[in-house]
């Protein structure tokens, strides 16, 4: 009778272990899902100015971690801004105008926009010594900036150099359309008559529609011209 006894407490303790062996790897695999490091973002996250994005911002990193950027409005002190920038790789972003400070927070693993890289020591929060103007200088120049960010060690304050890039904006006239009367030449080209002077279609002549030209009319025999339009073109100058 004893023996029946252990023999039963001995096949529980068996199926008692292997209910949970079974159980253990979705248990695991719970763990590993819930401590698992989101997805990385890449460049430009937001921008909560209500400005154009126009000034140019690179910014040069060392392999390794990957950084957290934000610019603070030096005015309101508010976040006016946010960026993303995987270390070692090019970055570059346009920027709304003013002036910013720049926040970097840097580490390994991302966690969110709330946890940065993590707790404590996992993510290091930093700032550039002095403020970055991102404004219009003369009639057609946008001013940013290049900031090269160098090793450095935890605790110590970043080392960095600056220089300005530069988007030079120029300006050149379109070449007026001739509007020329009309002829028989003119009518094969599509031309129609208004007034004294025939214009393509879509095209305003520079005379009266209702004037009926007359044969011989000195008029007919110079052209009128469209309003000259313009290209804006654009380059890094510095």
């Amino acid at each position: 009778m004893l023996e029946l006894i252990c023999s039963r407490k001995i096949v529980r303790l068996m199926l008692l272990h292997l209910l949970l062996l079974c159980a253990a790897p979705p248990l695991a695999s719970a763990g590993s899902d819930a401590a698992a490091p989101l997805s990385r973002p890449a460049g430009l996250m937001w921008n909560r100015t209500g400005l154009p994005a126009v000034f140019p911002l690179q910014v040069k990193t060392p392999p390794g971690q990957d950084y957290f950027l934000t610019l603070i409005d030096q005015s309101t002190d508010k976040a006016a801004l946010a960026a993303y920038i995987k270390g070692g790789a090019f970055f570059k972003v346009l920027v709304p105008p003013g002036v910013f400070r720049l926040r970097f927070a840097s580490g390994d693993v991302w966690q969110g926009e709330d946890d940065l890289f993590g707790p404590g020591v996992k993510t290091d929060v930093f700032e550039l010594r002095k403020p970055l103007a991102f404004e219009t200088r003369g009639l057609g120049v946008k001013a940013g900036h290049v900031v090269n960010l160098l090793e450095r060690r935890p605790g110590r304050i970043a080392q960095t150099t600056l220089k300005d890039q530069l988007i030079c904006q120029s300006f050149r006239l379109g070449i007026p359309t001739p509007i020329y009367p009309v002829s028989q030449e003119g009518r094969s080209k599509g031309m129609f008559h208004q007034g004294r002077i025939a214009a393509r279609p879509g095209q305003t002549a520079g005379f009266d529609r209702d004037f009926v030209a007359k044969p011989g009319n000195p008029a007919d025999r110079f052209p009128s011209f469209t309003r000259p339009g313009y290209d804006v073109r654009s380059r890094y100058c510095g």
